[in-house]
């Protein structure tokens, strides 16, 4: 039987098959899909099998050895919330010492797809049973899980920390009825041996569909032709970041020391680049790989016909089709120029940058995917693989259904506010299922500062479970990363009464920090408050909407309205301010590249009830004066707007300085805030590295502190924060 994902998975830790495979995925005829056999099971009448969702959960593994103390066997039981027994057990880097594994065997009622899923159950921290006194704060975070399914064997690396009673989605898998197929987890990880427990409890298969989606390519085995020149792309499984920009040599060195990213998205080039967006040269991408590395080159053209942006594809898919095939020529022309490409203009992947064009109907839609169609193809015949970057509203879904589907997505999905150690590519509602091996890079936490090494660069982050160019020469190690919660949001009324938004928790002091009080409505990232009491907090809801909460007793009591906001596309919420119990607004930021900086501001005046929305010229903080005039301080360049209507109309500030922009914060500072002209508020992290990338014991820790000045930014003082939020050792 052939083997639809081992071939992908075989690249994770030996590059050199994926060069030899993968260089030539658009030369090869691409096989039509298989005519689903009509399932002969029996069903009630008028009910077909895909209306009946099936759900098989296997509680108990089964433990190899079997358990029967924990001192004999290293298995430590405990009961899960489900009312079954879970097991732990400490993991080990060493082949040589790893004792004990477990299996899930399910009986599949009818062959197709399942999502697989395995239940973390939730413990306080475990004193090991050895009679040393070892105390295991955490579960793992590197379960090795190895999935047997009809087409293969396929593994997964997945996080156990911080999950606690959750369910972790290991991908999609066509099973054969009966009970072939089976999931087994070992006790062995890439993380520092016996510092971990690895969590055995359930496991959960549950049918999607009965046909295999064409995005599971290749179907078949192949070689190159005789003297093609493998492709120099490979699988990275690790962290990055995008920007802008383009960081100095200097500041690409110290990152790679210093911090947890392996890999950079890499702007080549294209008509709707912007001009602030410094593509990369030869000499640069030649040090930087130098200095370890790896790319995600990416192509900034024409976008959707129905998008709002200067530069439109052709509504007509015949020719958005051609023009397609043009920027993939001319994308490829510039990856050859700066040292990417090992084969003429073919040798490498690029990923083309598809920004969200929200709300369009049916013929935008098909004109967009015939250019990513052409953009594929053309990419394939001159030897390289395609990718393509976009959010929810860039329909990637569809580029599922062309006849020459992308190699790889960049996926734009954020619900992170800064580096998360545990970020992963899955867990995105709108590619369920889809691009499911090796083949996604996910950006997680848009437009935010980040300090690792004492520089500080405004990043988007990214994990990647993907394909890159120049790939590592080895398999990276996972960082073990030491870290308090960030703060998102911090405010003061006065140098002793302020509030404090982390862990999407909010917190208030009137003692200038000695002591803080949880006042949380819900899970919330930003808040507000008066000297009146009046506050508002306010958290991400539903596609489309922002969940607002409001309260007039300092946060005694709150009430919850939701904002629907002008389209359906997805937004981070980058401010919230009131100037009185009626009148405040909202800034919000769309998801997309660096390349690109696209705010709205939301106004009320009545208190929240009902809201205005104004396109900004960039997002950022807004800071009002009085009802019609205002300060916007673009979050990625730095640049200053004015309004004089209210926020109708913006025009960009001559002279002058926003407090803002203070040279005077501290070193690291992510949040920063005034109260009058003296009171001062800065939130810090400087994160740093020890050890070397592709070794176990790589460590990095991030330093969180908050601070405040009373006099302008010429000194600070450092806040404590809430016991819950203090740094761990």
């Amino acid at each position: 039987m052939v083997d639809f994902g081992l071939e992908r998975h075989l690249t994770v830790n030996n590059m050199s098959p994926m060069r030899t495979q993968w260089a030539l995925h658009n030369y090869l005829h691409r096989l039509f899909p298989l005519i689903i056999i009509l399932v002969g099971l029996v069903v009630p009448a008028g009910v077909s099998p895909l209306a009946q969702p099936t759900e098989i959960i296997v509680e108990d593994p089964l433990l190899d050895p079997a358990y029967t103390t924990c001192p004999d066997t290293y298995w430590y039981p405990f009961e899960n919330d489900r009312g079954h027994i879970a097991y732990l057990t400490l993991n080990t880097d060493d082949p040589l010492h790893s004792t004990n594994e477990g299996e899930w065997h399910p009986s599949i009622p009818q062959s197709g797809y399942y999502r697989v899923e395995a239940y973390v159950a939730g413990h306080p921290p475990i004193t090991w049973c050895t009679g040393s006194g070892r105390t295991i704060e955490t579960d793992t975070t590197d379960a090795h899980y190895t999935i047997y399914h009809a087409y293969g064997v396929s593994s997964r690396q997945v996080s156990q920390y911080p999950l606690s009673n959750q369910w972790v989605n290991l991908g999609e898998y066509y099973f054969d009825a009966g009970e072939t197929g089976y999931v087994s987890l070992t006790d062995i990880n890439t993380e520092l041996e016996y510092s971990t427990t690895v969590s055995f409890s359930a496991m959960r298969f549950t049918f999607t569909r009965l046909s295999r989606p064409s995005t599971y390519l290749p179907l078949v085995n192949y070689v190159l032709p005789p003297g093609q020149t493998p492709p120099d792309v490979g699988v990275l499984q690790g962290q990055g970041f995008d920007v802008c920009g383009l960081p100095s040599v200097s500041k690409m060195q110290t990152w790679w020391n210093e911090s947890p990213y392996s890999f950079y998205g890499l702007y080549l080039g294209g008509i709707q680049l912007p001009s602030q967006c410094v593509a990369a040269d030869a000499a640069w991408v030649n040090a930087v790989h130098q200095q370890g590395w790896s790319f995600v080159p990416t192509w900034v053209g024409p976008q959707a016909p129905c998008s709002p942006w200067s530069h439109k594809m052709s509504s007509d898919p015949a020719v958005s089709y051609q023009q397609g095939r043009q920027e993939a020529q001319a994308a490829s022309t510039k990856a050859a120029s700066i040292g990417l490409t090992n084969d003429g203009l073919g040798g490498t992947i690029i990923y083309y940058d598809m920004e969200v064009f929200g709300g369009a109907d049916e013929a935008c839609r098909q004109a967009a995917s015939s250019f990513i169609n052409g953009w594929v193809e053309r990419l394939g015949e001159l030897g390289n693989l395609a990718g393509g970057y976009g959010a929810h509203n860039s329909y990637v879904e569809d580029w599922a259904n062309i006849a020459h589907i992308p190699d790889d997505v960049w996926a734009a999905s954020w619900y992170a506010t800064g580096y998360d150690p545990y970020a992963t590519v899955y867990g995105i509602s709108w590619l369920e299922g889809l691009w499911t091996h090796h083949q996604r890079i996910r950006q997680y936490a848009g437009d935010h500062h980040e300090s690792w090494g004492g520089i500080g660069i405004t990043i988007d982050s990214d994990v990647a479970d993907g394909v890159v160019a120049l790939p590592p020469s080895g398999s990276l190690a996972i960082p073990e990363v030491f870290s308090g919660a960030p703060i998102e949001d911090s405010g003061w009324l006065s140098s002793q009464q302020g509030w404090l938004a982390a862990d999407h928790r909010l917190f208030w002091t009137n003692d200038r920090g000695v002591s803080w009080e949880d006042i949380s409505p819900a899970p919330v990232q930003l808040a507000y408050f008066l000297p009146s009491g009046y506050g508002w907090a306010v958290a991400s809801g539903d596609q489309g909407t922002i969940k607002l909460y409001s309260t007039d007793n300092w946060g005694s009591s709150w009430a919850m309205q939701k904002i629907s906001l002008p389209d359906q596309d997805s937004w981070k919420i980058r401010q919230i301010e009131f100037t009185t119990h009626t009148q405040g607004w909202v800034v919000i930021q769309k998801q997309t590249s660096s390349a690109f900086d696209i705010g709205m501001l939301l106004k009320t005046a009545d208190g929240g009830l009902n809201w205005q929305a104004y396109d900004l010229p960039a997002s950022g903080k807004i800071e009002f004066s009085t009802q019609q005039e205002a300060r916007l301080v673009s979050s990625q360049q730095g640049i200053v707007f004015k309004t004089l209507d209210g926020g109708l109309t913006w025009q960009p500030a001559e002279g002058g300085k926003s407090l803002l922009l203070s040279p005077s914060l501290p070193k690291g500072t992510t949040v920063s805030g005034w109260f009058g002209n003296d009171l001062g508020w800065a939130a810090t992290a400087q994160g740093s590295c020890s050890g070397d990338k592709f070794s176990p014991g790589f460590t990095c820790s991030i330093d969180t502190s908050l601070w405040q000045t009373l006099n302008a930014g010429q000194t600070w003082e450092a806040i404590n924060l809430p016991l819950q939020l203090e740094n761990q050792p």
